[in-house]
């Protein structure tokens, strides 16, 4: 019997945040967690201080361990990894045997990896309702999104 290939899940949250009006790059690398709902706005700063460091190590071509991690932000290792399976499922952090990288070398390129993620998701759930409209008889629901008229429009 072939094995079973799990497919990745992970979970996106998106906040409407106000973005930092200072140029700072912690508070912008906070600011984007904040938005992909990884740290509760004005609450514990853990989660964005782990990521800067996986961000830092990988901008460098390396990865960095949950100890290393630890020892760092000092937090205890068991806090770290919660924080770190949480990156994880956001999709911003991949980990490679023991160690942890950011998922691209660049800021820009991950949260456009991220914003793909999200694209194709909506591509699957666009697909899927479209399916759906036209089994259950609902002619409009086979138009492109753009073009999509509700028959209630009156157009």
């Amino acid at each position: 019997m072939p094995p079973t290939i799990r497919q990745a899940s992970f979970r996106i949250v998106i906040r409407n945040i106000e973005r930092p009006f200072e140029r700072n790059t912690e508070r912008e690398i906070e600011w984007i967690c904040q938005s992909l709902g990884l740290s509760p706005v004005n609450k514990d700063k853990a989660v964005v201080d782990i990521f800067k460091e996986v961000v830092k190590a990988t901008e460098k071509g390396k990865g960095i361990s949950s100890t290393t991690l630890s020892t760092r932000i000092k937090l205890s290792r068991g806090a770290v990894i919660h924080h770190l399976n949480n990156l994880q499922a956001s999709g911003l952090v991949v980990k490679q045997g023991r160690d942890y990288f950011a998922r691209s070398r660049s800021m820009v390129r991950t949260i456009q990896e991220v914003e793909e993620d999200i694209k194709r998701i909506f591509d699957r759930m666009e697909e899927t309702a479209h399916e759906i409209d036209r089994a259950v008889g609902l002619e409009w629901g086979a138009a492109p999104v753009s073009r999509r008229r509700h028959p209630d429009d009156g157009n």
